[in-house]
């Protein structure tokens, strides 16, 4: 049985001021083309198909008008991310069915799969919608749900699987070993999988019931030990790390015999991301200009020493699409070097309280008091999360 794969699609956002309408519209259309050449017989979306819980209505005609062309042709399977509001994406999941469109209902303890069938028989599709712990504890208060593995775990364990049939899994989480990319929340939520214990990690062999997980939430394509349980990454870059990197969506098909082999259909930018670094006069000099793509969203990061008038008005006449400006010379690397002793991002909120709690005390935490700090900000984290 062949899928087609696609993620964090992220309808509705922006790129520092600018829409990306126009360049999210032409990636969908040539996601379709895909879809069209290809006859797969389920696409299947891993959540964050918008771009936040309330999205702008020109996305909300996007994905309409995106959903029913693919229903016309194949079935369709959606699941929400963390961006995504569960309730509004749900709306209407159960008549929609009916036109060959899953979407995955807010969850309330359990899951039922879409099963679909081809000349090997059937393979059920379940539909895992994000999950964290405060999501799946209060349907399974017998059980301990401390972790957002925990829930995964207690999630997959309550779902009746056959194994006698070939199963596949979509799921928007952050598994263990993935390797983030810059368009990832690093400063907030994906900072909070590490820290905390690693308590919103999920341990890959939590899928050992699946043949194929299919994978949303990491914007980077990669599998996590093996190509049964991929990442496709997002279809185009959402931030300047990702410049250059290869955006696609992936064709996976799933064999008689439970196999499963990947490849992936490149999605070419719509418009190309660019990072230019220099002195303002080599940056807008006639030779560097020769070969830069003045067209593409740009970074300009100036290495001047000295300021420059109205140096942002001058950027943009050369680059009308520069997006933002950095510094990069001795009086900022200065700035950083002395700003502070601690870079925060490098350390987890406990460990950041327990130097507070030494400087402040002169004595470090007790046991007891690390305990009571660790699940303060567990269940803080979790509720903004």
């Amino acid at each position: 049985m062949k899928f087609l794969i696609l993620s964090d699609l992220h309808l509705g956002r922006q790129l520092h001021r600018y829409s990306l309408q126009e360049e999210q519209a032409e990636m969908l259309e040539r996601i379709r083309l895909i879809a069209q050449a290809e006859k797969p017989q389920a696409v299947l979306i891993a959540g964050d198909v918008y771009d936040r819980s309330v999205p702008p209505v020109y996305a909300t005609q996007l994905l309409d008008t995106f959903l029913a062309a693919l229903t016309r042709e194949t079935t369709v399977c959606v699941i929400n991310g963390n961006h995504d509001s569960a309730e509004r994406l749900s709306f209407l999941s159960g008549p929609l069915q009916e036109s060959g469109l899953h979407i995955s209902p807010v969850y309330r303890g359990q899951v039922t799969p879409v099963t679909l069938v081809d000349d090997a028989g059937p393979v059920d599709v379940w539909l895992l919608p994000f999950l964290k712990a405060a999501t799946v504890r209060p349907f399974f208060p017998e059980e301990n749900i401390e972790t957002t593995n925990d829930a995964v775990n207690c999630a997959i364990r309550h779902m009746t699987i056959n194994p006698t049939r070939r199963n596949v899994l979509v799921a928007h989480q952050f598994v263990a070993g993935g390797a983030l990319s810059g368009s990832e929340e690093t400063l907030f939520y994906a900072t909070a999988e590490v820290n905390v214990g690693g308590s919103d990690l999920v341990e890959a062999r939590c899928f050992a019931p699946f043949d194929l997980v299919a994978l949303g939430h990491l914007h980077r394509r990669q599998n996590v030990g093996s190509e049964r349980i991929h990442y496709c990454g997002t279809p185009m870059a959402y931030d300047f790390s990702e410049a250059g990197m290869e955006k696609s969506v992936t064709i996976a098909e799933l064999s008689a015999d439970h196999s499963v082999t990947l490849r992936h259909e490149t999605i070419p930018a719509p418009r190309r991301l660019a990072e230019v670094k220099g002195r303002f006069e080599e940056v807008t000099g006639e030779a560097f200009l020769r070969h830069a793509d003045r067209d593409a969203y740009t970074h300009v990061i100036l290495t001047d020493d000295t300021p420059i008038p109205d140096v942002m008005n001058r950027l943009r006449q050369v680059y009308p699409r520069i997006t933002h400006l950095d510094w990069d010379n001795a009086r900022t690397r200065e700035a950083e070097d002395f700003s502070t002793a601690v870079d925060a991002n490098k350390h987890t909120p406990l460990s950041l309280f327990e130097a507070f709690y030494q400087q402040a005390n002169g004595m470090d935490m007790s046991e007891e008091q690390t305990h009571y700090m660790e699940r303060l900000i567990r269940e803080i984290w979790e509720d903004r999360a």
